[in-house]
């Protein structure tokens, strides 16, 4: 075989999980389950079906054997052990650079949880002592091992996993001859590799909300808008983080539910554009009312107790986060046409782009929560085009104002507004103090932007 080829082992494993898991034991890979085996690359590119079972059976043309085991280790948890022996010198013989990609799919019946999972190798029956170019496995440990040797702790993952199909939900990735070195075994002799996964299965939590701001980087405001966004903080919310992409959008609207989590606020779905264990990002729906309004997450093992969010008329704020904090004054973002150069004192920030603003230089902000525009485009929806302010802003350096040659929705953003700005002639100082006003009432942040000669 090609020394250089990848070779990429490919597990599928349906696990099926029940109510009666808590009082028979976890059976987190149920017996007789499907299971699939495929290798990726030429000669050796195939995908056999099988069955969870002790019982061996050849895959890849004859060339490979493969049995798995299971042991409980009590009500809540188990190992799976994972056996590939190969026949008339296979995969593993002579595969110096090989490396395997071993995936896991399974399906919930019931939303659960998995802690941080525990990997343990054998090669040719000997264990692996030590362990070398695995990716994301450390801290070898003599914890609970069902084979001899140490085990090597993965990466934590402590969310919620929510009841249906989740792919890709483990990935091994293994190099052989690190794993075949490494329990003395000559890769041209390492013809059997068996691992071991650790499971343990604990009772799904429902989410809990503890508070919810404004979006952080644009003021962090205690209050909210329609067509504005909101930071909900927590717990028990995601497996995960995800954010979003393209695939998410259907016909330009955003999704209204991610990684299983969905949100109401005011008993109107809201748009879903980050997820993560402890935070969940949404835009606030139309149709939400002002005043104090109630914010339910919902995850496939429930929904959270309502939190009262304050809905205002209108609530926006002007993008600068902490980092553009220079010497205790909060700088705003502004960018430069080239969308590259940022409005900053050269070097103000290591390793960003900048330079002073001049009088007549044409400079972008962005924002969130200044409301409708024309034509009307809603919220959770793409903006396709140029737009208006329905009220206008006003935007001034140290009281002179500037001329604003657009202001509307960002195309191709979801609620995210832009502002095309023309630089006033003011006296040139990095601490140019910079106000919006919308229908006469100033942005309440403190902001200020580099003004140059």
């Amino acid at each position: 075989m090609n020394r250089s080829r990848v070779y990429k082992l490919f597990v599928i494993v349906t696990l099926v999980c029940s109510h009666t898991i808590w009082a028979q034991g976890p059976r987190i890979i149920e017996i007789g389950s499907p299971i699939r085996f495929g290798g990726t690359n030429a000669p050796d590119t195939y995908s056999d079906a099988s069955t969870f079972s002790s019982t061996p059976v050849l895959v890849n043309g004859g060339r490979v054997r493969i049995w798995q085991e299971q042991v409980p280790t009590g009500t809540n948890g188990e190992w799976d052990i994972f056996h590939m022996q190969t026949v008339n010198g296979g995969p593993l013989a002579n595969e110096l650079n090989a490396h395997w990609d071993i995936t896991v799919d399974y399906t919930l019946r019931v939303p659960a949880s998995f802690d941080q999972v525990v990997d343990q190798f054998k090669v040719n029956g000997v264990p692996v002592a030590t362990i070398s170019n695995f990716l994301s496995m450390c801290c070898a440990s003599l914890t609970n091992p069902i084979l001899p040797g140490p085990a090597y702790f993965r990466h934590g993952f402590n969310g919620l996993f929510p009841a249906g199909v989740q792919r890709n939900w483990q990935e091994i990735f293994v190099r052989p001859f690190s794993a075949a070195s490494s329990g003395g075994i000559p890769v041209s002799q390492a013809n059997e590799f068996s691992f071991a996964l650790h499971f343990t299965l604990r009772p799904p939590v429902a989410p809990v909300v503890t508070g919810a701001i404004s979006a952080g980087a644009f003021g962090a405001f205690s209050t909210s808008s329609q067509g504005s966004w909101v930071e909900i903080y927590g717990s028990n919310f995601a497996v995960g983080t995800q954010g979003w992409a393209t695939g998410d959008f259907t016909g330009g609207i955003a999704p209204t539910k991610m990684g299983g989590v969905s949100v109401t606020i005011g008993g109107r779905p809201a748009f879903v554009n980050y997820v993560s264990p402890g935070q969940v990002n949404v835009q606030v729906p139309s149709g939400v009312g002002t005043g104090s309004q109630p914010i339910v997450v919902t995850t496939p093992t429930g929904s959270s107790a309502p939190f009262n969010l304050t809905v205002d008329a209108s609530r926006p704020g002007v993008l600068a986060p902490a980092s553009f904090r220079i010497g205790g004054t909060q700088n705003v973002v502004a960018l430069f046409p080239d969308g590259v150069t940022y409005v900053l004192p050269p070097g103000a920030i290591p390793g960003v782009p900048s330079r002073r603003a001049r009088a007549g230089d044409t400079i972008i902000f962005y924002g969130v929560g200044f409301g409708s525009v024309t034509p009307n485009i809603a919220p959770g929806q793409l903006a396709p085009q140029l737009n208006t302010l329905t009220s206008p802003v006003t935007v001034s350096f140290n009281g002179t104002p500037a001329t604003v040659s657009y202001q509307g929705l960002a195309p191709n953003f979801v609620g995210l507004y832009q502002f095309n700005v023309i630089t006033p002639n003011v006296s040139a100082s990095d601490n140019v103090t910079l106000t919006f006003s919308q229908g006469g009432t100033s942005i309440s942040q403190n902001l200020v932007i580099a003004v140059g000669n």
